[in-house]
């Protein structure tokens, strides 16, 4: 998948860079497990362990699970499932893992209810303007090449059997999960954690965050909105968070500038560009991490009026970020409002 490398939303607790250790957070002990997944850093923090359980054998299970999940759904390693579907032929029926295929299918879900905004068939766009596996083009693609990388674009090319956990594909589609597929690792280790008893716990990849229970009875983990500033890590905001994913898409840190125009990662797939609105930041809050991310990069996608319009039908907690011309302005959803501080 591709490389991501910008951390949009920190945890206020100090990150080590230790695969396993102890801090102290509000005199309490934190055991935190921590590493490269993804092109990324992951942290799990954990506020009560439970007795009887081995810390490291819970790294070790943690880094099995994110590592099972990019085995599944990078597009950086060939043998992927994700790589070997992109790779076959059009008509044939491939079965997937579970996961891949879940992944998948709360994709086109998301596909449909945001009218196009979120897109796994971006993959050809995506790398032709210079954020995918192949690197960064010489120049911005001309016309005929976006074009070209367009027509290979559309999840209505994609075809479910859930009773055979089979994909195929009735275009040439090239299919990248990275805009939910980091969501999911955390949603994945939020259940290992779950299953092995531990109930309160703060768990992050790259950016993309879910709690568990408040990190002690009637005190929540406390993570930060980051200003939307590439040249230094600062907090915008700080939210509460038990028992719920945030995830939050940018423009601000992955673009490119050609002769003084610049272009972001975000790609829209209804018109095969950049996007070119105000909107540089956007969080959403949702149970699960991987629904968050996916909405969180269709929001930057349908910019501040579509996106806000679409959080309210929806009824999906949206925190905006814009830029203006005498600074930051910040918009809302009406279901976002109980997160914020009284």
């Amino acid at each position: 998948m591709k490389l991501l490398l910008q951390p949009v939303i920190v945890s206020l607790i100090a990150v080590s860079l230790l695969i396993t250790g102890c801090s102290r957070s509000d005199g309490l002990n934190i055991t935190e497990f921590t590493g490269q997944t993804m092109g990324t850093w992951y942290s799990v923090k954990v506020s009560e362990m439970p007795q009887g359980l081995d810390p490291q054998q819970i790294s070790e299970l943690i880094r099995a699970e994110l590592e099972g999940v990019n085995d599944k759904m990078s597009t950086y390693r060939e043998d992927s499932e994700l790589s070997l579907f992109n790779q076959a032929p059009l008509h044939k029926a491939v079965s997937l893992s579970q996961d891949t295929f879940s992944v998948v299918q709360k994709s086109l879900e998301i596909w449909r209810k945001s009218m196009g905004a979120f897109d796994i068939t971006i993959g050809p766009l995506v790398n032709v303007w210079g954020f995918g596996p192949e690197g960064r083009p010489m120049k911005v693609p001309d016309l005929e090449t976006m074009e070209a990388a367009w027509d290979r674009v559309g999840s209505d090319g994609l075809e479910l059997n859930a009773d055979r956990l089979q994909l195929l594909k009735n275009k040439n589609v090239y299919l990248d999960l990275s805009a939910i597929a980091k969501g999911y690792a955390v949603d994945k280790v939020a259940r290992l954690l779950e299953q092995n008893g531990i109930q309160r716990y703060l768990v992050e990849v790259g950016g993309e965050l879910r709690a568990g229970n408040s990190k002690v009875p009637g005190k929540s983990w406390q993570v930060a909105v980051e200003e939307p500033v590439s040249s230094l890590r600062k907090i915008h905001k700080v939210i509460s968070l038990d028992n719920a994913a945030m995830a939050t898409s940018g423009d601000y840190r992955n673009f490119f500038e050609e002769d003084g125009k610049r272009y972001s990662h975000t790609i829209d797939p209804r018109t095969g560009r950049p996007i070119e609105h105000n909107l540089v930041s956007v969080s959403v809050i949702l149970p699960a991490c991987a629904e968050a991310d996916a909405w969180a990069t269709a929001m930057m996608v349908l910019g501040p009026e579509q996106g806000m319009a679409m959080a309210e039908s929806h009824n999906l907690p949206v925190y905006m970020i814009l830029k203006g011309d005498k600074g930051f302005e910040v918009r809302y959803s009406s279901a976002f409002a109980r997160y914020l501080p009284s």
